[in-house]
């Protein structure tokens, strides 16, 4: 994704919209005039508004997928995460994460713009009638439901067992300091940016992360491998180390929030212009189809992979496989030609199954598999834009003279495959150090994990004032199924030891 900073790609950058419009005015000399100018700025407005509320909207998309895989018993307290991962992301990312993100301060982190503030005019702009700055305001938009996706990528993995003050203080570190500091590297004007003068890119090319494949979904994917490592698995998930299936709440749930979140992707990676100036317009329309081929070719080979190895076809398989090619082409979605794409979300299915397996196997009990599906395939997606990017869709998006491993371009494509690959690794450590610090003291502390007796429960009876639905047992006489012990035994102990059941016949034959 641009940063705030606008480059042609020759070294010269621009420090605000207008800017960058003056310069693309002059080259196709001078012909747009004041009026088409403003509203080329009022089409852009629009365009970051519009694309920031899909991304937003994928939060339903989210909280469906979350609470569609959670027990009943679990259903307020995943909602109110997913609630607060937006509450808490437009404050800390209001106050001081935008700062962190887009200031100028230095290659490493930005300091300025803290509470907005570099959005408001100058003496001389509001002179001349211009009291704030609305294309500011409208990309702070965009990158605030940014800021909440990585923070809710982490609620789904340590879903039915963490307690709702470690939820918050991982949240408020993730959204205001750690993926902040990543965003300033890899779209700001960073160490890493491609948006640089060319003398200050790493390896002179910069990491091609269009959308987010590592900036955002490895940042989320990272926090949550680590912070489901550090709860440990759900009580009876394992049993004699045997994987034990767990009551979920609704398939039908996951699915509606898998194609809200598909259709939310739509914003995500074509939002990613930032503008409709020159030929933003045709990236975008280029995004929108290797976005959906991707999705749609991993889907169905996490489907078959499933069919073969355990003997189902799984629609949650099918639901994270189209997830992980809707991550995996996010890097590169810009840059890498439709039939490629095909290609991304193959090996992108065939990385969220196995990377799935791993993890059961590991015993690291990710509830909606969000580290499968935001950190291995975010990982192959970077990697991927690594080495297919093609040069002319490199100089259509970025207006620079890189390409992909596999394509000829002055020899850039080795340094742009090192870029991509050095911003993996680097991410991947930062990320690491600061979400096992955070889980760390929080485990050491008691604050992370909830008490068996409370998960035996339900986190809605023993933290959010009763369980989720009124409904009635019948067995004899009409019990509450709000007492807790008749909830547990309903949908807890009733729903796995079936599943158990069907699961063992199937084994057997």
């Amino acid at each position: 994704m641009p940063g705030i900073e606008f480059t042609d790609g020759k070294g010269k950058s621009f420090e605000s919209y207008d800017d960058f419009l003056e310069m693309v005015q002059g080259m196709i000399g001078g012909a747009v005039e004041p009026a088409a100018a403003a509203a080329n700025h009022s089409v852009d407005i629009v365009w970051l508004i519009i694309s920031a509320s899909l991304v937003f909207f994928m939060q339903t998309g989210f909280a469906l997928v979350e609470v569609g895989s959670v027990s009943m018993k679990n259903t307020k307290n995943i909602l109110t995460k997913n609630l607060f991962d937006a509450c808490i992301g437009a404050l800390t990312f209001y106050l001081f994460g935008y700062a962190f993100a887009y200031g100028e301060q230095n290659r490493y982190i930005g300091a300025e713009s803290f509470a907005l503030s570099g959005a408001r005019g100058s003496e001389e702009e509001k002179a001349a009638g211009m009291y704030y700055k609305g294309y500011d305001y409208a990309f702070f938009l965009f990158q605030w439901a940014f800021a909440a996706t990585a923070a809710t990528i982490v609620s789904g993995a340590v879903a039915e067992r963490c307690k709702m003050v470690a939820y918050f203080i991982y949240s408020f570190f993730l959204t205001g300091f750690i993926y902040p500091v990543v965003v300033h590297w890899g779209w700001g004007n960073g160490w890493a940016s491609a948006f640089v003068p060319e003398e200050d890119r790493l390896f002179g090319t910069g990491v091609i992360d269009f959308a987010g494949s590592t900036v955002v979904h490895m940042v989320g994917g990272v926090t949550a491998l680590i912070g489901a490592a550090f709860l440990g698995p759900r009580h009876n998930r394992y049993r004699d180390g045997k994987l034990r299936y767990l009551p979920q709440q609704s398939t039908t749930f996951q699915t509606v929030g898998v194609l809200i979140l598909w259709l939310g992707w739509y914003g995500f990676n074509c939002g990613s212009t930032l503008t409709m100036t020159g030929t933003a317009a045709d990236v975008a329309g280029m995004v929108a189809v290797t976005t959906t081929i991707s999705a749609a070719t991993s889907g169905i080979v996490a489907t078959i992979l499933g069919w073969i190895i355990d003997n189902t076809i799984d629609v949650t398989r099918t639901n994270n496989g189209i997830l992980g090619g809707l991550v995996s082409i996010t890097a590169g979605c810009s840059v890498i030609n439709p039939e490629l794409s095909f290609l991304v979300g193959l090996i992108g299915g065939f990385i969220y199954f196995g990377s799935s397996k791993l993890l059961e196997k590991m015993k690291i009990d990710d509830v909606v598999d969000a580290s499968p599906v935001h950190l291995f395939c975010g990982i192959w997606g970077t990697i991927a834009a690594g080495l297919f990017a093609h040069p002319d869709n490199v100089a259509a998006a970025y207006g620079t003279g890189s390409c992909g491993l596999f394509f000829k371009c002055g020899g850039n494509g080795i340094w742009q495959f090192l870029a991509n690959l050095v911003f993996v690794l680097a991410v991947t450590i930062w990320t690491s150090i600061f979400a096992i610090a955070i889980f760390a003291i929080l485990k050491v502390s008691k604050r992370l994990r909830v008490s068996l007796e409370t998960e035996k429960i339900g986190l809605d009876i023993a933290e959010h004032g009763g369980a989720a639905y009124e409904l009635n047992y019948r067995r004899g006489n009409s019990v509450d199924v709000r007492s807790p012990s008749v909830f547990n035994e309903i949908f807890g102990a009733v729903e796995t030891t079936a599943m158990d059941r069907v699961i063992e016949n199937s084994e057997a034959n």
